[in-house]
């Protein structure tokens, strides 16, 4: 049996290895996947310049290196015109990706729904100047990616919601409530809407008050509690 710190060098896997290990997997079940990089070399915002590897341990992903989405898009004949963002949870410690990420995606292609996983930058990561901010960028960037390519995926427009399990579910809530963007990098999808069509939350994290989740409120927040930073991380307070 493996052990060892999660965060060893040893547990450190490329994505080219990751995505053979899933297609060998799913190969049967789901339509075929691409893993789409959500930030152009050099543009990724709130990035202070240190080198993160993406990291897998345990069948969960613990650091991102390289924010993307995975691609289940349902081919035209079998296509219903809607999608879905799916944001995995793991309390924003790690990212579930298989259990609520992969397997999700295989059931909403059943069902002739496209979706989209997206693989996250986790807030205890060192490669971040705002801990907090990193998952909504990347989760804004990933709607605005979909959406721009809507008609390349036979996907209406109208038709794009976001889902999330547990802190998952805290980011999806956090998509469809916040309205100020943080993903802009001055470039062609900083004019695309973010904002989902419908939200499916699942066992959502939503508040960062005294009800919140200890184990995701500490992950995402840190050692930043003030109220006014709890404030603006609560989804049941940013509803316009």
């Amino acid at each position: 049996m493996i052990t060892g710190n999660p965060f060893n060098h040893q547990f450190m896997f490329t994505r080219n290895l990751v995505v053979v290990v899933f297609a060998l997997v799913f190969t049967n079940d789901l339509f075929a996947q691409e893993f789409i990089s959500l930030w152009p070399p050099g543009k990724k915002p709130n990035f202070n310049g240190k080198t993160v590897s993406d990291t897998i341990y345990n069948e969960r992903i613990w650091r991102v290196g390289q924010p993307g989405i995975y691609a289940f898009v349902v081919p035209k004949q079998e296509n219903t015109g809607t999608a879905i963002l799916i944001c995995p949870g793991g309390g924003y410690e790690r990212i579930s990706h298989l259990y609520n990420g992969f397997n999700l995606a295989r059931w909403y292609n059943s069902i002739g729904v496209s979706a989209f996983v997206l693989i996250y930058r986790l807030p205890h990561q060192q490669d971040l100047v705002n801990r907090q901010l990193a998952p909504l960028q990347d989760a804004q960037r990933a709607m605005k990616m979909i959406r721009a390519n809507a008609g390349k995926w036979n996907i209406l427009r109208n038709k794009i919601g976001v889902m999330g399990t547990s802190a998952g579910g805290h980011l999806a809530s956090m998509l469809g409530t916040r309205s100020d963007d943080v993903s802009v990098i001055r470039d062609p999808f900083d004019s695309v809407a973010f904002r989902p069509d419908f939200m499916v939350l699942l066992s959502p994290v939503i508040s960062m008050g005294s009800l919140a989740h200890r184990g995701s409120r500490r992950h995402l927040m840190g050692a930043d509690t003030s109220k006014a930073m709890l404030d603006q991380y609560s989804s049941e307070l940013q509803v316009s």
